[in-house]
């Protein structure tokens, strides 16, 4: 199987997460299909609605007992599909049908199993098209030893004993023929491009950090501003299906407002029970229970949107800092000998290159890592074409602890090249890799693409500044860079890889 690197990480957790929508459908459907054509009809006296901000605007979830047509079947509490764009008044029948005397929703839509299962297929073969692209096996053809178990423990031994034998004994000169690159007094490219590497780190925990400040800051704003006090009255117990209760409590003015709540304990809140209340007195209606740890409060839309905004960065800011552990372990190994290549990987459908790459041909086995470069380290590796083209780099090899191969690659007068992957025995699939034309990085981009990419993050740090502030638009800007520099390009490919 093919090396799984963090995108294709990112990719399987949108598979789960699809695969999860298309059962959740495949249910709905079922559920619904069973209403149908084989249900109890009845109807629905609304106790409750529940509100919901979704994609297609506000929305209103609404439950309440249920009682079959004949008057044979009692149900509690049910769920009513689909939404509504407005609620229900208390006490207001909506009439449909339950697939059995012990569902928990009604359907008022006959037609919901059709389009429910329309969707749950879509997302099925979205599922499987992603995850075979993810899991995709490719065929390796080898010779096999006379003893495959006993050749496989043998070769396991000697890399192992090649490669980790006096991991921390200080390094010594590679016996190889000489570097083909000069070496000369100038500074070493491939040691400043880490240290821009660094500062991508370093400013998305930065910017992460700021962001979580800011929703503090904001969510404790909101709790301060109720600074006005009430007793509220349970006019209604266990309404709907979430068993909610109704709160009445008066403002300094003395007119009464009511709010819906769901408790931790129905049985304790009773009708004509008491609930204290925290309320805004410049806007009574936003109001929060006087002890919340007895209630399921629902976070605010706001919170959950920056959450799942910062996410990606979570993930990206975990899997960096590990890397940088490997590169800091690596760092203290002892290097072996080995010749290197510099290639360009160029996406089938582009026409630009997006990443470099360098093929190391070890003793035994050729293997394929990306790099972090940048354009004045690429000239630097690949020399000048009027020598004679590129040539082989003599090479050290240090590898880096952890289950993935990895190695930091020091070529002479150049300094250390930094891996943006781990090492693999085949190319990358989704790239063609060649040798690097120095006379691409002379083209210049057109001024269209470039002006379509900064209207683009214009509108996205605008959109991250009004949603929580300059620091969710400082963090979303950061994200973007960083997962630039994670793929190796530094400080960022679209502007730089093929300008002078």
């Amino acid at each position: 199987m093919r090396a799984f690197e963090l995108h294709h990480w990112l990719l399987l957790s949108y598979v789960t997460v699809i695969f999860g929508c298309a059962i959740w459908m495949a249910v709905l459907a079922v559920d619904s299909f069973r209403a149908t054509y084989g249900g109890v009809a009845g109807a629905v006296a609304v106790e409750d609605c529940v509100y919901a901000d979704t994609d297609d605007g506000p929305q209103w979830t609404c439950s309440g007992p249920f009682v079959s047509a004949d008057g044979a079947v009692r149900i509690d509490a049910v769920k009513l599909k689909p939404r509504y764009g407005e609620p229900f008044e208390d006490g207001a029948t909506v009439t449909g049908r339950v697939s059995s005397s012990s569902a928990g929703t009604l359907h008022t839509d006959g037609q919901m199993w059709m389009w429910a299962t329309g969707v749950a297929v879509l997302l099925l073969g979205t599922g499987i098209y992603h995850l075979r692209s993810a899991l995709r096996i490719e065929r390796q053809v080898a010779t096999p030893p006379v003893d495959p178990e006993l050749g496989a423990i043998s070769a396991r031994a000697r890399a192992f004993l090649t490669e980790w034998e006096h991991v921390l004994a200080p390094s010594t000169p590679a016996a190889a023929t000489p570097s083909p690159v000069s070496i000369v007094d100038a500074p070493k490219r491939a040691n400043l491009a880490v240290g821009k590497v660094l500062i991508g780190w370093l400013l998305l925990v930065l910017t992460i950090a700021g962001t979580l400040w800011h929703l503090m800051e904001w969510e404790r704003r909101q709790v301060t501003s109720l600074t006005g006090q009430a007793l509220g009255t349970v006019t209604g117990a266990r309404l709907g299906a979430e068993n909610r209760i109704e709160v009445a409590y008066p403002d300094a003015t003395g007119a009464e407002w009511r709010v819906r709540w769901k408790p931790v304990d129905p049985d304790s809140y009773r009708e004509g029970g008491q609930v204290p209340v925290r309320y805004d007195p410049a806007q009574p209606y936003e109001v929060m229970p006087a002890y919340p740890e007895f209630f399921e409060i629902e976070p605010r839309g706001r919170t959950v949107l920056v959450q799942l905004i910062l996410l990606p960065g979570y993930v990206l800011a975990w899997a960096w800092t590990w890397r940088l552990g490997r590169w800091l372990l690596g760092a203290v190994c002892r290097g072996r000998p080995a010749e290197a290549w510099v290639m360009v990987a160029q996406l089938h459908w582009g026409i630009e290159p997006t990443s470099f790459w360098l093929e190391l041909r070890t003793e035994d086995r050729i293997w394929y890592q990306r790099i972090v470069w940048d354009r004045r380290l690429v000239r630097r590796l690949v020399g000048d074409p009027a020598d004679g083209g590129q040539l082989p780099l003599s090479v050290e090899l240090r590898r880096c602890p952890g289950l993935r191969r990895m190695y930091l690659v020091d070529v002479a007068g150049v300094g250390r090249l930094w891996p943006a992957s781990t090492a693999r025995v085949r190319p990358p699939r989704n790239y063609a890799l060649r040798p690097v034309e120095l006379h691409l990085f002379g083209v210049a981009e057109a001024t269209g693409r470039h002006l379509a990419i900064l209207l683009a993050l214009t509108v996205l740090v605008g959109g991250g500044w009004l949603l929580a502030g300059p620091a969710t638009a400082a963090y979303l800007l950061a994200l973007i860079g960083s997962y630039q520099l994670w793929g190796g390009g530094a400080p960022w490919r679209g502007f730089h890889a093929l300008r002078r």
